[in-house]
């Protein structure tokens, strides 16, 4: 049995990771995670423990993330709409002073990598949950049939504050984060499970193919059996249940597997390498103006659908050497740790060559807990924290 004491202010924050899939609506007037004045009190609490421990930190993990956040504010009074881009950008500075915060919180033992790691994953869980409950209420209400075609922003199988593709990106952080946990419990692959079962069903290809590729890394073939067992038959159950009892036309699922499978969508991305060109064909033109943060959707109409091409299109040249440094940094110290871990790193890496996730509150917060929790894990020869037997 596992004793564990925190801190108030670490109760704030995970109490803010438990309640940051909710959120208010647009209709409410705007899009609010419901964790936020929790991450607003544990930021304040932090900043003591960051002044008292901030000499122990490598300077890395603090000037590259630094100048990522300066880049983003300063961009933010470039952008069409300068409103919603300093809200995302609120949220960067939020996520950064937990991430120093975390970081020192391990430094001074209040706080252990495996429990940070749950943290992350419980979260990641607790929105599966939501979205699943989502998807089987909006089914009931409106039919499968639209729920599975109405992806996007706003339609059926979103959630308030994103479409299904961003979700999946979310949860795709907590199962990564599996690899980090050294004991782990019936509860965590339970959680990993749920975490997986939302993952199928935002029907996001790219997701669903890096989450396969966390299978092979994660598990034994044995392990890897049960697992696709488990996530097959809780699959398998929703979708008889919505065939017999929810009159789901199998008709309407053919046309969206066609849709999901037809060569020339795969071919070119679903039209991402369309807008991918015409960001391209932007920087030839306008090399040295960028369009400034949160911008491309007010500009293109789309965004490219790849977090580096945003970056260049929207904070310029600088920003993504920046980050490119401060990720580097990041993999390097997690690759000289554990190359699972590290190939876990790369999957998110590689999730973000497909989409642009980083600019809703739920993204940008579990990204940067996600980034602590892997400088912690990279920068410790073996866990430290607060979790004792008894």
């Amino acid at each position: 049995m596992l004793k564990i004491a925190l801190p108030k202010y670490l109760v704030f924050f995970v109490v803010g990771m438990l309640l940051l899939a909710f959120s208010t609506s647009p209709e409410d007037g705007g899009v609010l995670s419901f964790g936020t004045p929790f991450f607003i009190i544990s930021m304040l609490a932090f900043i003591p423990v960051i002044h008292r421990y901030f000499a122990d930190m490598d300077w890395k993990f603090f000037l590259f993330p630094l100048l990522y956040i300066l880049l983003i504010v300063v961009m933010t009074a470039f952008s069409f709409n300068p409103f919603q881009s300093s809200v995302r950008a609120v949220f960067n500075v939020i996520g950064f002073v937990l991430y120093l915060g975390l970081m020192c919180s391990v430094l001074s033992q209040r706080l252990s990598v495996q429990m940070l790691a749950r943290v992350l994953i419980y979260s990641g869980a607790m929105l599966a949950m939501y979205f699943i409950v989502n998807f089987f209420l909006r089914s009931w209400e409106l039919g499968i049939e639209r729920v599975i075609l109405e992806r996007y922003v706003g339609g059926a199988m979103s959630l308030p504050w994103g479409a299904s593709n961003t979700i999946a990106q979310v949860l795709l952080l907590s199962a990564v984060t599996y690899l980090i946990l050294d004991d782990r419990r019936k509860l965590d692959f339970l959680m990993f499970c749920l975490v997986s079962v939302g993952i199928c069903l935002t029907f996001s290809r790219s997701n669903m193919l890096l989450l396969f590729l966390l299978f092979f890394v994660v598990f034994k073939l044995r392990q890897l059996v049960v697992v696709g067992a488990i996530v097959g038959f809780i699959l398998a159950i929703f979708f008889a249940y919505m065939i017999v009892f929810a009159g789901w036309d199998l008709s309407g699922f053919d046309s969206f597997v066609s849709s999901r499978t037809d060569v020339d969508l795969l071919v070119t991305g679903n039209g991402r390498l369309q807008t991918l060109t015409e960001k391209i064909d932007y920087l030839m033109d306008h090399p040295f103006e960028p369009i400034g943060y949160y911008s491309s959707l007010f500009y293109f109409d789309l965004s490219a659908h790849n977090f580096w091409m945003t970056t260049l299109v929207e904070q310029s040249f600088a920003a993504v050497l920046v980050t490119l440094g401060f990720f580097f940094f990041v993999g390097r110290t997690v690759y000289r740790r554990d190359r699972k871990v590290f190939f876990g790193f790369l999957i998110i890496m590689a999730a973000l060559m497909v989409e642009d996730p980083h600019f809703t509150q739920q993204y940008i917060t579990s990204f940067w807990v996600f980034l602590a929790l892997l400088v912690c894990f990279g920068s410790t020869e073996k866990d430290m924290g607060v979790e004792s037997e008894s």
